[in-house]
């Protein structure tokens, strides 16, 4: 492992735990640690669901400008963030997939390790200039379905 590689992954995981109403988060405060964050692990999981879409992520508007976002950590109402509709009206019927319903399974399982256990998540990461959701729709609609109004979110703006 090289040295900036291991420097990166001390910046990922050696985050503070903070609690907001009744929910622990990972945290990573640092703007360039969050930045590399989004733009390595999180951009992977974004590359494979464009993918999985059938959508080259190269064309993807949202992946090509990820790069240029300046990012924070910020306390966010809930009711503040809004989602993004082609994601939560997503269907592939040859696969037999349906967003909406392996979403509310997904809330259902989160919710209630989060309940059991404590369970520790990551912040929500949010498109700045509109509050849109960019990723986190399990945990947005499983602490939106425990009443949470406030919530620790990555905010990416241009």
């Amino acid at each position: 492992m090289s040295k900036q590689t291991f420097c990166r992954e001390v910046r990922f995981f050696n985050t503070p735990i903070r609690r907001l109403d009744g929910i622990s988060y990972w945290v990573i405060e640092d703007a360039d640690a969050i930045h590399d964050f989004v733009n390595t692990e999180v951009r992977k999981e974004w590359e494979e669901d464009a993918k999985s879409e059938h959508r080259d992520p190269k064309d993807d508007p949202w992946l090509k400008a990820l790069l240029e976002r300046k990012w924070s950590l910020v306390i966010v109402e809930l009711e503040r963030i809004k989602l993004n509709p082609e994601i939560m009206n997503y269907v592939d019927r040859k696969q037999g997939y349906v967003f909406r319903e392996s979403l509310a399974h997904r809330r259902r399982e989160l919710q209630e390790v989060i309940q059991s256990f404590g369970v520790i998540i990551w912040p929500l990461v949010i498109r700045g200039e509109d509050m849109q959701l960019a990723d986190g729709y399990c945990r947005y609609a499983t602490l939106n379905a425990m009443g949470v109004s406030r919530v620790y979110a990555y905010i990416g703006t241009l």
